[in-house]
């Protein structure tokens, strides 16, 4: 089974899984991983292990952590060994509810185009209220 693990500093990855439930519901394949929040949360490769100890064999992993060259990153850069894990750096709700809904039919190509196309057209700078569209279902 494919599954989505968010993990970051502190409580955004909680956040985040809890705001897309809004949008989505519940779903079990989203899992969270929260570092230095606490005492028992200060060591990234700790709460690595036991999260690869919890995991089930076959499973696929798409791993999205908040920033690119954090700590949270970096360690789970240092796991790209192993081939049921695809890492994305840069966290944000948008990118979080299309991973979500195309979570069992995105490949690796999938997966980057969807990257690329959120990295680009997912932020904007709205400055000209002439320049901005409304999206009648939000």
């Amino acid at each position: 089974m494919r599954k989505l693990l968010l993990a970051s500093h502190g409580p955004l990855a909680l956040s985040m899984r809890e705001t897309v439930q809004m949008f989505c519901g519940e779903d079990s394949r989203i899992k969270v991983l929260c570092a230095y929040i606490d005492s028992a949360s200060m060591d990234v490769d700790e709460l690595i292990d036991f999260w690869e100890k919890t995991r089930e064999d076959g499973d696929e992993w798409i791993v999205l952590t908040d920033i690119y060259g954090g700590s949270v990153n970096n360690a789970f850069m240092n796991r790209l060994s192993d081939p049921s894990i695809r890492l994305i750096a840069g966290m944000s709700l948008p990118l979080v509810l299309e991973i979500l809904v195309g979570l069992d039919s995105l490949d690796d190509e999938g997966l980057r185009a969807l990257v690329k196309r959120i990295g680009v057209e997912g932020i904007k700078y709205c400055d000209v209220p002439g320049d901005i569209e409304i999206d009648e279902d939000f």
